[in-house]
């Protein structure tokens, strides 16, 4: 789950160009682009802390599912995700809050170890999804890595300055931002990880991102995501709100992350990935 709400939260990301600006505003957009995408790929690590609030609704064709729907609907599901990381090799250190339950994860090179809620003591994930993490660029990780690939919307920009901060910003809706996901989704997951149908069931309707820029590292500081979005799959129709707040901080403080002796010598095989998901 880790996983996949990490690389979600990346690919939101990556869509922060399509909002419009001024063509007086492009010359200094581009140089914050160009000094930021350069400043995080050489990032060695930082912390970050990932705050999402979600409300799910059931479609009116869906009305009698709600009761069988895996998360409450109608009301907001509260998650965070505070982290550190080293960027490379990729490792982290990180603790899951989401609806009142709490996991710890360690990764490194040695394999994937967490805590599950509803299970005692520590736990080696199974073989297929540390292969997962292990086909994940540690540069796709660092904050701002995206802006590279991005490049051509460089004039689509919307930037603002306050205080010590350069703030990049837009609204969108309709048909742009649903290409820009779908092609963000294609180059940061892995190849075949997200099944065809799950795709074509997704629908962004509207976009709204903040992102704040230190004015002299070129580090970005936190950004805020309002989403708006539909997914249909065999008849049932889910529509999603959710807003995400990110921090980052300790940008090349954060000491090398190893998982202790005691946790690998003690953990217990996972045998498939199913396994995670019984109690």
């Amino acid at each position: 789950m880790k996983k996949k709400l990490t690389l979600a939260i990346s690919i939101l990301m990556m869509l922060l160009f399509i909002s419009a600006c001024s063509s007086t505003e492009g010359a200094k957009i581009e140089e914050v682009y160009t000094k930021s995408a350069e400043a995080t790929e050489n990032l060695k690590s930082f912390a970050m802390k990932m705050e999402t609030e979600q409300v799910v609704k059931m479609g009116e064709e869906s009305t009698d599912s709600e009761a069988n729907s895996p998360v409450p609907t109608g009301v907001p599901i509260t998650s965070t995700i505070d982290s550190e990381m080293n960027v490379e090799p990729l490792a982290f250190h990180q603790t899951v809050k989401t609806m009142g339950q709490e996991m710890e994860q360690y990764y490194s090179n040695d394999g994937l170890y967490m805590t599950m809620p509803s299970k005692e003591g520590w736990f080696k994930a199974p073989k297929e999804l540390t292969e997962q993490l292990n086909s994940l660029s540690a540069q796709e990780q660092t904050p701002g890595s995206q802006l590279e690939s991005l490049k051509e919307y460089i004039d689509e920009f919307n930037l603002e300055t306050e205080d010590s901060n350069y703030i990049l910003t837009l609204t969108s809706e309709g048909e742009n931002v649903q290409k820009l996901f779908e092609e963000a989704m294609k180059k940061t997951m892995p190849e075949g990880q997200i099944p065809e149908e799950m795709m074509k069931g997704l629908t962004v309707n509207k976009l709204s991102y903040k992102f704040v820029i230190d004015k002299e590292s070129y580090y970005p500081q936190t950004m805020d995501i309002k989403m708006d979005y539909t997914f249909d799959q065999n008849g049932q129709q889910m529509e999603i709100q959710q807003n995400i707040n990110g921090q980052y901080s300790k940008f090349n403080e954060v000491g090398e992350i190893i998982i202790p002796q005691d946790i690998k010598d003690g953990a217990k095989e996972i045998e498939g990935a199913e396994s995670l998901f019984q109690s």
